[in-house]
């Protein structure tokens, strides 16, 4: 009887055992849903992974961390020797199995974008490391992290310096290629957000889709910020980094960072004034004889001068912790605007932040107008001796002649008044005694000399730049520079010097 009793109680502990088990994986279900739901899943599984790593990660459960180290280990051996094409697919390992340790993703897209990339001398190669850098933050690390403020910083500073500045030597490319990438999504740069929230054909529905998923960005986003701060040139990496910052202070919670992404922001903005519109211009293509392909240049974005002002002003009275630093940057930004804006002839903006500037910063500019914008021509250009003085009145010019046949007409006046008022300034200076000694030339024989390189189809500009010059300065086919500029000497020793503003 005992035996029997005995026999049934380890089948009904048995079956017990059983239904526990059974329980107790449909509560894991449920849990894992939970965890999921509230962020709390640290062990994703990993994609693409050998076996071998595969099956080690899911068995070892909490000492992945002995895994990521092997993988650290061979990931700075590997760089060492100079292997780095295993280093995207084991940046992607250690990050996913470290996935909520934010410095991990920071130091590993940091590796990929800017210590890996430049072991490379083609540029498209570097262009190639750059994206996996930027695509390790955006698409993966903000998946896992969408609240956490260093990502977001990391990811805007990729753009704003490592695309956005001059310190590597593939800048241009990166710039084009993103320029190149931005110019199909937007059509030619310009967003019509009409169009980008309500798509209704195959194509602009095409076009948002790869914003989405590919660039991981949203219209609507995009158009708050150029609402706030801009608008902005979408077409240059700048313009990304103030998305990315301008998201990050939406959705982050660590407010003690928010410096990290204020910082961005009003950085952004000024660099934005200072290069953020984009000049486009045809250029002779060598491997098409006849032919011309779109290159392009940058210049100040003065339309967004009171929004970069408010900015400075917004992040001054959110941080009083570094109203002091803050300060300094807003002054130098408004002394900047005052000399952009005269030098391109808007004289009332500029005559309205000169004014601006000296009441909330007394110290800042102790001359009048006129006096401070010539001390920064000088300050940039070097001494004013009559050589240097004349280069840099020559470049002014050819600058303003350049801007004429791009269409830029306001920066080619604002261009040519300068060097009118600073040779003026030249001969207001000297005793009469020495204007024969040390004379200039005038600013129309300077006109007519860089006219003739400039139309030279040899040396000067390519076939369809000089025929855009000729047409916005009116000049007939047959205009000769060379013969130009000898009849206005020629009138000049009759008459006599002819003045000039």
């Amino acid at each position: 009887m005992k035996l029997l009793i005995g026999r049934y109680s380890r089948y009904f502990l048995i079956l017990f055992m059983v239904i526990m088990v059974t329980c107790a994986g449909f509560m894991q279900r449920s849990m894992n849903r939970a965890r999921a739901d509230m962020g709390l899943t640290r062990l994703q599984p990993l994609e693409n992974a050998p076996p071998v790593l595969a099956f080690t990660t899911v068995a070892l459960g909490g000492f992945r961390g002995l895994i990521s180290n092997m993988l650290w280990i061979r990931a700075t051996q590997l760089q060492e020797d100079g292997k780095y094409f295993e280093m995207v697919q084991l940046a992607d390992w250690i990050t996913k199995l470290q996935p909520h340790f934010v410095t991990v993703w920071v130091h590993q897209a940091w590796n990929l974008a800017y210590n890996i990339s430049v072991k490379f001398p083609d540029h498209e190669d570097r262009w190639l490391w750059v994206q996996r850098g930027i695509e390790l933050l955006r698409d993966h690390g903000l998946k896992y992290n969408p609240q956490e403020t260093m990502i977001y910083r990391e990811l805007a500073w990729f753009f704003q310096h490592k695309m956005g500045a001059n310190l590597d030597d593939a800048n241009m490319l990166y710039k084009a290629e993103w320029a190149a990438a931005w110019d199909q999504l937007l059509m030619e740069g310009k967003p019509d957000y009409e169009v980008l929230l309500d798509p209704q054909t195959p194509e602009d529905k095409e076009r948002v889709q790869v914003m989405r998923d590919v660039y991981k960005m949203d219209p609507a986003i995009m158009q708050k910020v150029d609402e706030e701060y801009g608008p902005f040139e979408w077409r240059l990496p700048e313009s990304h980094a103030m998305y990315w910052a301008f998201l990050g202070l939406k959705v982050s919670e660590r407010e003690k960072d928010y410096i990290q992404l204020r910082r961005v922001i009003f950085q952004g903005m000024q660099m934005a004034f200072l290069r953020g519109r984009m000049i486009e211009f045809p250029v002779a293509d060598p491997s098409a004889p006849g032919e011309f392909s779109k290159a392009f240049e940058f210049g100040p974005n003065l339309d967004i001068t009171e929004k970069t002002n408010s900015a400075y002003e917004e992040m001054m009275g959110a941080d009083e912790k570094y109203l002091q630093n803050i300060g300094t940057a807003h002054k130098n930004f408004l002394r900047t605007a005052v000399y952009f804006l005269y030098t391109h002839n808007r004289m009332q903006e500029s005559e309205k932040w000169y004014d601006y500037v000296r009441e909330k910063y007394p110290d800042s500019i102790n001359s009048t107008l006129e006096e401070y914008v010539f001390a920064r021509v000088e300050e940039e250009f070097g001494s004013t001796s009559q050589d240097r003085l004349k280069g840099m009145l020559m470049g002014f010019i050819e600058r303003s002649l350049i801007d004429i046949a791009m269409g830029q007409e306001e920066k080619a006046i604002a261009g040519e008044m300068l060097a009118r008022k600073m040779r003026k300034r030249y001969y207001d200076e000297i005793n009469e005694s020495q204007v024969v000694r040390i004379k200039l030339p005038t600013v129309q024989e300077m006109k007519i000399e860089l006219l003739a390189r400039l139309l030279d189809p040899e040396e000067g500009l390519n076939e369809l730049m000089a025929n855009q010059l000729r047409t916005r300065l009116g000049l007939d086919e047959d205009y000769d520079p060379k013969k130009a500029l000898g009849e206005l000497r020629a009138t000049a020793q009759v008459e006599g010097p002819q003045p000039e503003l």
